[in-house]
């Protein structure tokens, strides 16, 4: 019987090739070939896979016979501690077997009894046989603080957005919602899941979502509210834990992630000292100016020419520059930022001048092909199996997500730049002329990113607050005297 082997199969394509039967034997082979190909693998022994590495090849000057032949060996039983030795098998000779009933029946016999039996799971085809389901957890709303807003880390920074808000601004008429909504979601048995689960998964939301959480912490720990302590006091175990898992982290980094995503050091370090700033973490803040001052000191000419990137919400030359504000000495830092960056007025900042969704052009034109494509498919799409239709039909919806995801960073970008440069302006001299320069151009990208956040669709709107928030927090700095 021939095996399903590879190894066996040039047999099978030299029986065709040498083939002067015409169609009948190719098709006779391509039923023996998909038969082959439907067959169950046999279960893998132990030593598998040291058999099919120790595959002898060819001597090397070694012939194979070139007289349209080709030769199966098999292995003859051993006998005693005697060696097998190979039999040779040869082809038999005679007429061509003809495709009649009798050989149809036969090679059709293993397609058929395999046609209804489910494939497994094949590489990078999930959605064509199998879906990946989900059976949500029950109790969930009382075990789990954070699962809201998409995904676990706009959870978080929802929350610290709804906090800073009642902080900033108590006469709020949602002042109430929100203290119901954090009531509901900062339980100590909430907390306990949260602290449970991120236990477990050493590395789940590193290192975004965890500067994130302690943000959220600091800012209900600093507040001098009754309520506000109870919370910050459910966090503070979950809280305490990710800030050990940050340390090390950023102790153990070997270069700085230099993106305008969600893994940019800069960035984190940048939150870690805003929490450490309302928390106090003495070892956490050794930790976070080292890794600012090993990483970016000694940086100049930075890659403004590069920003943004497709999936940026973060300027990295802008963020750096606003991390070092924070820990270098303002004689440092001037001379330091003018080696960074270009002069404002130069054509080399022009991309730092332009609004970020100018730049988002592009996944507009992406988007809209997307729905043309869509559109097409309907108005067309009717000769099409409905397997075949829907495959499409979700490829186009996942594209436009992704296009809309990508617009909606662009749109939270120009609260990232407006922030960063805030910062920047706060750290120098107050008669250094980029002051007002980039306090004006903080307020264009400000007032773009108000203008259009809400035209991200949920893509945007289940994280974008949270940036709004942080920029304008920023802007109440400015107005204090």
């Amino acid at each position: 019987m021939l095996s399903t082997s590879n190894h066996t199969y040039p047999a099978m394509h030299q029986f065709a090739r040498t083939s002067k039967a015409g169609t009948s034997r190719a098709l006779l082979a391509g039923l023996v070939l998909a038969w082959a190909a439907c067959a169950p693998d046999a279960p893998e022994r132990p030593d598998d896979a040291d058999a099919h590495a120790a595959a002898p090849t060819p001597a090397a000057g070694s012939e194979s016979p070139d007289d349209g032949t080709v030769e199966l060996t098999a292995t003859s039983p051993a006998s005693g501690d005697a060696p097998s030795t190979p039999a040779t098998l040869p082809i038999p000779t005679g007429p061509p077997p003809s495709l009649n009933l009798e050989t149809a029946l036969t090679v059709l016999a293993g397609p058929l009894s395999c046609i209804d039996r489910p494939q497994p799971l094949p590489a990078g085809r999930t959605g064509y046989l199998d879906v990946v389901t989900y059976t949500r957890r029950p109790g969930f709303e009382e075990d789990l603080a954070f699962y809201g807003c998409w995904d676990w880390h706009s959870a978080v920074n929802s929350t610290w957005a709804m906090v800073r808000m009642a902080k900033e601004m108590p006469e709020l008429p949602v002042a109430a919602l929100i203290r119901e909504k954090l009531g509901f979601h900062i339980t100590a048995r909430s907390m306990q899941g949260e602290l449970e689960y991120l236990a477990a998964n050493p590395t789940f939301e590193r290192p975004y979502g965890w500067v994130w959480l302690l943000l959220l912490h600091a800012e209900l720990a600093s507040w001098d509210d009754p309520q506000a302590e109870a919370w910050a006091e459910h966090m503070e175990p979950a809280a305490d834990l990710v800030a050990e898992r940050l340390e090390r982290y950023l102790q153990g980094l070997r270069r700085a992630v230099r993106s305008g995503t969600h893994r940019s050091t800069a960035f984190t370090v940048s939150m870690g000292l805003r929490a450490t700033a309302m928390y106090p973490r003495r070892g956490l803040e050794r930790v976070l100016r080292d890794t600012a001052v090993r990483f970016f000191a000694g940086d100049d000419d930075c890659d403004v020419e590069d920003e943004p990137g497709r999936s940026d919400f973060l300027s990295p030359c802008l963020e750096e520059a606003a991390l070092m504000a924070e820990v270098m000495d303002p004689d440092d830092y001037v001379p330091w930022l003018d080696s960074l960056l270009p002069h404002m007025d130069s054509a080399d900042f022009a991309p730092l001048r332009t609004s970020a969704l100018t730049d988002s052009t592009g996944d507009r034109g992406l988007e809209g092909m997307v729905e043309a494509a869509f559109s097409q498919l309907v108005v067309e799409g009717s000769g099409m199996s409905a397997r075949m239709r829907e495959s499409i039909v979700v490829s186009l919806s996942d594209t436009t997500y992704a296009a809309r995801a990508r617009r909606s960073h662009l749109i939270s970008l120009a609260f990232g730049r407006a922030d960063a440069m805030l910062r920047i302006a706060a750290a120098l001299p107050a008669t250094d002329p980029r002051v007002g320069k980039l306090r004006e151009l903080a307020a264009q990208h400000g007032r773009t990113g108000l203008d259009t956040m809400f035209n991200a669709d949920y893509a945007g709107s289940h994280w974008i607050s949270s940036f709004a928030v942080k920029y304008l927090v920023e802007v109440g700095r400015e107005d204090d005297p």
